[in-house]
């Protein structure tokens, strides 16, 4: 059954990211839940406390577990060792939650606002029913929800399972209405799935004769992707084939990047990924300048595009500019620019004082904002004279942009200023939008100054 789901392989296996301890810790809590269940103490209290804490920093999708959990059986409300197990969790989430108010809560702000004006699109409904038969396979994944489905509850577990199987289903549906869901976000219904696809296949007889010819198959195909995933066709013309093992063959790209920039720092632009890759295989300063088109990450938190100011940095686009010179990579066309006095200004925040939430299409609203250095450092924008900064608004259909309209020129005088008015054009069609303030420098994309402003446009 472990050997059929397909992204255990590649989540678990080789990929480094945050859902394979998730995976790790759902299990164990699941496991201590049952023991809880059935004779709770405080020790079982303590352990699932110290795993629900860890599960919460893999990935906050945890709290749906948690929540899931608490709706199966309301009558924990009444256990004291209930109140333990919450009460101790809380208490070591608290350096977590201290970050979290210290970087200004930008995961919270990036997942539950930021691009959040999408209208709907039926496709994200239809591409993420298509992808969960195949999230739990690639072909044995519909005997799991065959057996999710038809399996009867005999206890207050197998009660909580259904909950979280079907719950987190349910939840993540509602949340196509509001924009895409990644398909592996419903990871955490694994441990109850293989749990009642077990128990399913045990007494089922004809549907284990099915699996028993399907899993076979799911198997090849599997094995077939980590070998096509560990060979290098990059060097194929053919993008599909290209992009199968695209994103696991970097060092070559990063090499050649390196002997271009040497021991200057490179600054790729909204990647997270290129940047820590660049970092692991050269050995040499890399980070991630991200703009309206990306979201903040740790690159942001680090604050490095303050540490590099004024100083001569490569910039790799994720766009492509023809004009720009080219890194010698037979594979790929590798664009750079060389920027010999670096500014950015991200750490700059820019604040709407005179919300508006209705307005009419083509119509230009009197806007008043505030600038403020969200840094000690003192910021100089005329320390480029060849890269002059603009303040630009942006109306963004959730993560495409619709309208960008420049306004003026950033002077010093106007950081920690009592207001700066501003004239701004809405978009032409109705909509809901997000509205952004940000600011160019030279010819550098935008970067992220504010907040979106929720704007409701209408003829």
């Amino acid at each position: 059954l472990c050997l059929s789901i397909g992204i255990l392989h590649f989540f678990i296996g080789f990929i480094a990211i945050p859902d394979a301890p998730f995976i790790l810790m759902t299990s164990c809590f699941f496991l201590l839940y049952k023991r809880f269940i059935e004779n709770p103490d405080w020790r079982i209290s303590i352990s699932l406390a110290v795993i629900i804490s860890i599960m919460l920093m893999s990935k906050y999708l945890g709290i749906i577990i948690i929540g899931l959990t608490l709706l199966s059986d309301l009558k924990l409300l009444r256990n004291r060792h209930f109140w333990l197990i919450a009460v101790l969790s809380i208490i070591l989430l608290i350096p977590h939650l201290l970050w979290q108010i210290n970087a200004q809560f930008i995961s919270v702000k990036y997942h539950f606002f930021e691009r959040s004006t999408e209208s709907y699109n039926i496709s994200n409904t239809i591409n993420y029913l298509l992808s969960q038969a195949f999230i739990l396979g690639p072909f044995t994944g519909i005997i799991f929800l065959i057996a999710a489905a038809i399996y009867r509850s005999n206890d207050q577990f197998e009660k909580t399972l259904k909950f979280v199987f079907w719950g987190a289903y349910s939840f993540f549906f509602l949340m196509t209405f509001k924009g895409r869901v990644e398909g592996h976000w419903t990871l955490l219904v694994i441990f109850p799935a293989i749990y009642f696809g077990y128990h399913f296949l045990t007494k089922a007889h004809k549907i284990k004769r099915v699996f028993y010819y399907l899993f076979p198959i799911s198997l090849i195909l599997i094995l077939l992707a980590r070998v096509f995933v560990s060979l290098d066709l990059t060097k194929f013309r053919n993008p599909n084939i290209a992009r199968i093992s695209k994103q696991f063959n970097n060092k070559t790209k990063m090499l050649a990047i390196n002997k271009q920039a040497g021991n200057l720092p490179v600054a790729f632009v909204n990647s997270y990924q290129s940047a820590s890759l660049y970092e692991f295989y050269s050995g040499s300063t890399g980070f991630s300048l991200n703009n309206t088109m990306g979201r903040k990450n740790q690159f942001d938190i680090w604050n490095v595009e303050d540490r590099y100011r004024g100083q001569k940095i490569i910039l790799i686009p994720n766009y492509e500019i023809t004009e720009l010179a080219t890194i010698p990579y037979d594979k790929e066309i590798i664009r750079y620019q060389m920027i010999e006095n670096f500014q950015s200004f991200s750490k700059v925040d820019i604040h709407l004082i005179n919300t508006v939430n209705d307005a009419k299409a083509s119509d230009t609203l009197k806007m008043r904002i505030k600038m403020k250095n969200l840094i000690g450092d003192s910021i100089d924008f005329n320390a480029n004279k060849d890269y002059p900064s603009y303040i630009y608004c942006q109306f963004f259909n959730g993560n495409k942009l619709v309208q960008e309209n420049k306004k003026l020129k950033v002077e010093n005088y106007m950081l920690n200023n009592d207001s700066i008015e501003l004239n701004v054009i809405t978009p032409n069609k109705e909509g809901t939008y997000g509205l952004y303030f940000t600011i160019r420098t030279g010819s550098l994309p935008s970067t992220i100054n504010s907040k979106g402003y929720r704007i409701k446009v209408k003829k």
